[in-house]
């Protein structure tokens, strides 16, 4: 099959739809699919670059990284669409999905979407209430999926969403996979004695880690305010903050604010090749995160081999399993009590790093890759099949 992907973030930017592209262009290569992106370039030039195809584009101004193109004429249409695609799976709602629709019409191939963000919960970024932030967030979605001949959900959390916006049709639940080797690296004890160093934590510390993009939805303020709870009865207790973001001087003032500079580290950026390093360095991962569809950095942890205490999430049912693998809480005092039940309890605590790598399997890079293969095959088929019976 000829494959192509859009998306207006790719490689320019580290986050779960990045990653999640990635990692399924890299499986679907593997099955001996041609594949290529439509993403767009961070130079305002287009151009192709590893047979992908980044179009011109320029920032937008609400948020950090984010960009646009209006270059819906470009010469490099023509260019994908003398490559004919088989299929086109859109990734993300704005300047490459329309692009990616263009192309679908002209080379009369179906497309199918991704649905990877809760879009209610940016509103605040381009300064609307949360109720005017909804009805824009559907207007967006439904244009977004219009036409699609499959809907792909990260988890059933999400299926509720386009349910409340009237969405309808073939909507399958499909989490992205990772790649599970990345994150069961070995990291010894000496690595990690030398990060801490670098990171001047003490060698003995208790450290909880959060690792991800830094921006304000993914409720680190909250985990913040937790900390002089723990630190009453513990002391010894780290809170690394892993990665960088919009978000991080906000959370340093905060850090200030409380006197929490002993007890908080920001690491800053991470190399994705590094961010196993910050899991494992963690005894706890922890996340107060309510806005994921998926959260990838879940799956990253356990793989890692490091439990999670994580605020209840319906994207989390059947992930994360209380006493299996770590806890979800509701309250600041189940959060407390998780954390300690954890750091007292080892024989607890063995058990539940033995079972987040069982988990992890069931997310496996490899399982993506061929669930996807199969919706193309199917989707594909079915449009010919349809095609054939209006022309007869």
């Amino acid at each position: 099959m000829k494959i192509l992907l859009t998306s207006d973030m790719y490689t320019s930017q580290i986050n779960g739809v990045s990653a999640s592209i990635i990692t399924l262009k890299n499986e679907l290569e593997k099955k001996g699919h041609e594949v290529r992106v439509l993403s767009l370039s961070t130079d305002g030039k287009s151009h192709i670059e590893n047979n992908d195809y980044l179009f011109g584009s320029y920032p937008v101004i609400f948020y950090p990284g984010v960009r646009q193109t209006l270059k819906y004429k470009d010469p490099m249409i023509k260019q994908i669409v003398d490559w004919n695609p088989d299929i086109i799976h859109l990734q993300t709602e704005f300047s490459t999905c329309k692009i990616g629709k263009k192309i679908a019409k002209l080379c009369n191939c179906p497309y199918i979407t991704t649905c990877h963000t809760f879009w209610e919960e940016y509103s605040g970024y381009i300064g609307l209430g949360k109720k005017l932030g909804r009805v824009v967030a559907k207007k967006i979605v439904r244009k977004y999926n219009k036409g699609s001949k499959a809907i792909i959900i990260p988890t059933e959390k999400m299926r509720s969403v386009l349910e409340r916006y009237n969405i309808a049709g073939n909507i399958l639940a499909i989490p992205s996979g990772i790649d599970i080797d990345r994150f069961s690296k070995e990291f010894s004890e000496k690595e990690k004695n030398k990060l801490k160093e670098e990171l001047n934590i003490d060698k003995n510390a208790k450290i909880l880690v959060s690792v991800g993009r830094i921006a304000k939805e993914k409720n680190i303020d909250e985990l913040l305010s937790y900390l002089p709870s723990l630190i009453e009865k513990d002391e010894n207790i780290v809170f690394v903050i892993g990665g960088g973001g919009p978000y991080q001087k906000k959370l340093e003032s905060k850090v200030k604010k409380l006197s929490l500079e002993k007890y908080v580290r920001f690491t800053g950026m991470i190399k994705p090749k590094n961010t196993y390093k910050y899991f494992k360095l963690g005894d706890i991962f922890i996340c107060a995160s309510q806005t994921e569809t998926q959260g990838i950095t879940y799956i990253e942890s356990m793989a890692s081999g490091t439990p999670l205490v994580c605020r209840y999430d319906k994207c989390l049912d059947g992930v994360v399993k209380d006493g299996y693998n770590g806890f979800m809480y509701n309250t600041k005092e189940e959060y407390v009590d998780y954390i300690f039940e954890m750091f007292n309890n080892k024989t607890l605590y063995k058990k539940l790093k033995k079972n987040v790598l069982v988990t992890a399997k069931e997310f496996s890079k490899e399982k993506f890759g061929e669930r996807i293969e199969n919706l193309y095959l199917s989707v594909i088929n079915d449009y010919k099949k349809g095609s054939v019976e209006s022309e007869g």
